[in-house]
């Protein structure tokens, strides 16, 4: 022990990490690097009932050269004990216990324990314990954690095996004040006596401390050495953990998706080229390779459960690129057709399984989601994480709440940043940053397991009842998971509900023909006239869908490349527009390239032009292509790309016999473009999705509108698309009690808001008077009342904003008299008994009064848009062109705001106006931005001076002066 030859490299056991939710402070990595630093072996992780931290830990240590001791810390009423994983038997062990503790009412260790040891060594301080543990753990296995060496005496008097521990909590004084805030807000106390462990909290010592103080009782010391090497557990770079498919005696994985493929073949292609055959069978026998052919056949009985239901369902990204995915139905993009790389997605190279991202309609993925479950088993199907972090504006509001503060000031605090930075509360509020605050769903990653996945990874219940995995997708793939994304599209949804309308025998999965070259689509996007066209209706977007004269489905698939901010900051996005539609000349660097690049001038749009260059130029191989996109695409080591270079420039170009200077060129373009260029297989699918919305919207607006309101997610609030479908020629009328579904619907050519609409109306009020009028219809006000039980503010709503029109005499009239009961005893409403006969002549809503009513009520102006009744003199939106480079003033409302960051740093902001006749887009540069935040901040109406200008056939104006209208 004294010799260098000899040291001891023990471990420190065991730390908490802020991964104990709402008791620890310190992260995994800080706790890692102390280690090392102070001269451990290894680093034990053991937070409470949690093993979230457990890739980070791994991980951390890879990087600081020691070894991770996977543990966990089981805390109940009656035990407290740290469990460490020995080898992959106890890992399993311990997420198996740990998921027991969290899921399990009446969870008990030692009975978890007696299930099965085998792998896992305890570490407890209660004598108690220790003795119920000695019955079932080898003594080997079973260790007194010791602070000092009377503990170590007394554990072997006992019979125990001593070893240095200590519930290590804190690194910096500063630790100690989070953990106590923390503490605080788990309680939901501004006072109390916090965790009861501040006796208990310790922190990480030297090496050499920890060898002095237990110079006499050296034993403590050699088992926390010896178990550095005992613990051999090597979690992370294992093969992916794929699921088992149970399928016909006499038949595997590989030969039923190539049968299922080799049928879809048929069905898409007819006749079969023999070059398409040859992709099949190469794409096949690369999944086949690596072991994915029961993968894929899991998401081929995702997508088909959700085909025969008639949900509608694509994939996104990378996989779109695959011929497989196309001929199993996955989706409606043909990579024959569209020249996409099947190895942008998977390649002979590739170890790892690639993520296959299922967008699904919203309202039914959760049909999907419970056929999993169903279909595979509890047990083998979780849902992945998110770890909810604190933000600033979080952490304020729970710092608030912990020191006591009343709702009204935190929510100020928080909201308008009315705080001072050198204020405790913020300082205190900025320690939390970062922190997790607690576990969420992921928003539709699955994972499912070939056994229990309790075996393979922690699980726990959210806080809405789901049972997740302890590991966000990130660590899930670490340990071999292979998610899936079920995720919700709108757009899916939309596209499906207004085919519906249009004609009810369609299944909604893409029937109608979309004429890719639709001269009226076209038009329409060209014009920038593209709300509620999926992917495309930011200011940004529509300014680009102008300037770049959009005449096809693939056009809007660049478009969708170029709008990103790479190739906007690289000047990309200009240059294209000038070779596209201005013809600008231009020269490619090769021959070779001109081939490869001339659809779309001899610019890289997409991942998959880097992926060409490399094999028709450089002569890659297609896999190797894809390796060098990655690397040169992404945020790698200077080293790996310097590796590329040389491998590229000095070996593969001169072998292709390309000289030295070309290559440069090349090797300097590449490097310019991949750093921003999309995926052209996502990019695809999206266009896709985005052309059908739009050749909607072109074709039957009616339907659109009304499927697009129904299905709003979009950037702008509801009454902006409201007035849109008005400007487009379609009427939409407020909610009726006669006339009203319970969402927006379609009559007669009009559209009429739900009455899902009305604030305040409860689902089963609104379901009772559906109900009610399917017998009849309502004849006036009384027969309403009777026949449908209300609360008082329910019906006053319905009555003010206009949903009872024709019932009575007047929006006051019917206002008034709800203040009597019926005639009848059966009215469930006690209201006064005699009415007033002169509310009668009370007289009705002016067009202010009724504006005023609709936008309480439902938050939509119907009848009058409230900015024709501004008193400033403006210029309405639709008349800019009038007044272009001319200093002019507008006004309207605030539809949607965003900043950026200018070349030098700088902040600008950029606000889109609304009033009756469309938008406006409106620059504050950095030193306008204040003049921006009043605007943002303003929930009123508002007016900006300043001058009109254009750029890319889309007119702004660049603010020199703006405020608020009263």
């Amino acid at each position: 022990m004294d010799s260098d030859g000899d040291a001891m490299r023990i471990a420190a056991l065991s730390c908490r990490s802020f991964y104990s939710l709402l008791m620890g402070s310190v992260s995994v990595l800080r706790w890692v690097q102390r280690a090392a630093e102070y001269g451990y072996g290894a680093a034990a992780l053991a937070d409470v009932n949690s093993m979230a931290g457990t890739v980070d830990l791994c991980r951390a240590a890879e990087q600081a050269g020691i070894r991770p001791l996977v543990g966990v810390e089981i805390s109940t009423d009656r035990h407290r004990a740290i469990l460490l994983a020995e080898d992959g038997r106890g890992y399993g062990n311990l997420c198996r216990i740990t998921t027991a503790r969290n899921l399990t009412a009446d969870f008990d260790l030692i009975e978890q324990l007696r299930i099965d040891h085998r792998g896992v060594i305890g570490i407890g301080s209660d004598p108690a314990l220790l003795k119920e543990l000695a019955d079932l753990l080898p003594r080997s296995h079973l260790f007194m954690g010791c602070r000092d060496p009377g503990e170590a005496e007394s554990a072997l008097t006992q019979g125990v095996e001593p070893i240095v521990w200590a519930n290590m909590t804190w690194l910096v004084n500063e630790d100690i004040e989070t953990a106590k805030v923390l503490t605080r807000i788990r309680e939901l106390s501004a006072a109390g006596p916090g965790s009861g462990e501040e006796g208990g909290l310790h922190t990480l010592r030297r090496v050499e401390e920890i060898e002095d103080r237990f110079r006499s009782c050296p034993r403590a010391l050699a088992n926390a050495d010896r178990l550095v090497e005992r613990c051999s557990l090597a979690l992370l770079g294992g093969k992916p953990i794929l699921p088992r498919i149970v399928l016909t005696q006499g038949t595997n994985g590989d030969r039923e998706l190539s049968k299922l493929c080799h049928l879809g073949l048929a069905r898409k292609y007819s006749p079969v080229r023999h070059a398409v055959i040859q992709r099949l069978e190469h794409e096949l026998a690369t999944v086949q390779k690596n072991g994915f052919s029961d993968y894929f056949l899991v998401v081929h009985q995702i997508i088909d459960f959700a085909r025969r239901s008639r949900i509608p369902v694509e994939v996104r990204g990378s996989a779109a690129g695959s011929l497989i995915a196309y001929v199993l139905g996955f989706t409606r993009v043909c990579p024959i057709e569209n020249r996409l790389y099947f190895e942008r997605f998977m390649n002979p190279g590739r170890t790892d399984c690639p993520d296959i991202d299922i967008d699904l309609c919203w309202r039914r993925r959760d049909e999907v989601i419970r056929f999993c479950y169903e279909h595979w088993g509890f047990e083998r199907v979780a849902m992945v994480c998110n770890v909810n972090r604190y933000r600033l504006r979080s952490a304020i509001r729970d710092v608030g709440r912990a020191l006591g503060l009343e709702p009204v000031q935190i929510n100020q605090l928080a909201r308008e940043g009315k705080i001072k930075r050198t204020s405790p509360l913020y300082r205190l509020a900025e320690t939390l940053v970062d922190i997790p605050r607690h576990l969420g769903v992921h928003c539709g990653g699955i994972v499912v397991t070939p056994g229990p996945v309790c075996e393979i990874a922690p699980l726990e219940r959210a806080h809405k009842g789901v049972v997740i995995m302890q590991y966000d997708k990130d660590a899930a793939e670490a340990v071999g998971l292979v998610k899936i994304d079920l995720l919700g599209n709108r757009a899916l949804s939309t596209v499906n509900e207004a085919i519906q309308v249009i004609d009810p025998r369609r299944n909604g999965n893409g029937d109608l023909r979309f004429d890719p070259n639709d001269s009226k689509t076209a038009d329409m996007l060209s014009a920038g006239d593209s709300l509620g066209v999926f992917q495309s209706e930011s200011p940004g977007m529509r300014q680009l869908l102008r300037g770049l004269k959009v005449r096809s489905k693939r056009d809007l698939a660049i478009a969708l490349s170029l709008i990103r901010p790479g190739p906007a900051s690289g000047g990309m996005k200009n240059e294209f527009i000038e070779r596209h539609v201005h013809r600008k000349p231009f020269q490619c660097l090769h021959p070779r390239i001109a081939g490869l690049l001339g659809d779309t001038y001899g610019i890289m749009l997409f991942q998959e032009d880097v992926m060409r260059i490399a094999v028709e130029v450089a002569g890659y191989t297609v896999a190797d292509a894809d390796r060098f996109r990655s690397e040169v695409s992404k945020k790698v080591s200077s080293s790996r790309v310097q590796a590329q270079y040389v491998d590229f420039v000095h070996r593969r170009a001169q072998q292709a016999g390309i000289d030295r200077q070309t290559a440069e060129a090349i090797w300097d373009e590449v490097l310019r473009f991949a750093a921003y260029s999309y995926c052209k297989a996502h990019a695809t699918v999206y266009a896709n999705i985005a052309w059908e919305t739009a050749w909607l919207k072109a074709h039957y607006p009616a339907e659109f509108y009304c499927s697009l309101l129904n299905n709003h997610q979009g950037m702008y609030p509801l009454r902006v698309y409201v007035w849109d479908a008005k400007r487009h020629g379609v009427p939409v009328r407020g909610p009726h009690v006669n006339h009203s579904e319970m969402e927006w619907s379609l009559q007669s050519g009009a559209i009429r808001a739900g009455l899902n609409r009305v604030k305040e109306l409860g689902g089963a009020t609104a379901r009772a008077i559906l109900e009610q009028r399917r017998i009849r219809r309502f004849h006036d006000l009384e027969d309403l009342r009777r026949r449908v039980r209300f609360r008082r503010s329910e019906l006053e709503n319905l009555v003010h904003t206009g949903a009872c029109d024709g019932l009575g005499p007047t929006r006051p009239a019917m206002l008034s008299g709800l203040r009597y009961a019926l005639p009848s005893h059966e009215q469930p409403m006690l209201f006064e008994i005699c009415p007033d006969r002169s509310v009668a002549t009370l007289p009705d809503y002016d067009r202010v009064a009724r504006l005023q009513a609709e936008i309480e009520v439902t938050g939509i102006p119907f009848g009058l848009h409230p900015a024709s009744l501004l008193p400033m003199r403006h210029v309405p939106a639709n008349r800019l062109r009038e007044f272009l480079d001319r200093r002019i003033i507008v006004a309207g409302f605030v539809a949607t705001a965003r900043r950026a960051r200018t070349s030098d740093n700088r902040v600008m902001g950029f606000v889109t106006l609304e009033d009756a006749t469309g938008l406006i887009e409106v620059s504050f540069f950095p030193d306008k931005l204040s003049l921006y935040r009043t605007l943002c901040s303003c929930g009123g109406p508002v007016w900006v001076k300043g001058q009109v200008s254009e750029h890319l056939s889309s007119l702004s104006l660049d603010c020199s002066d703006a405020g608020r209208l009263a």
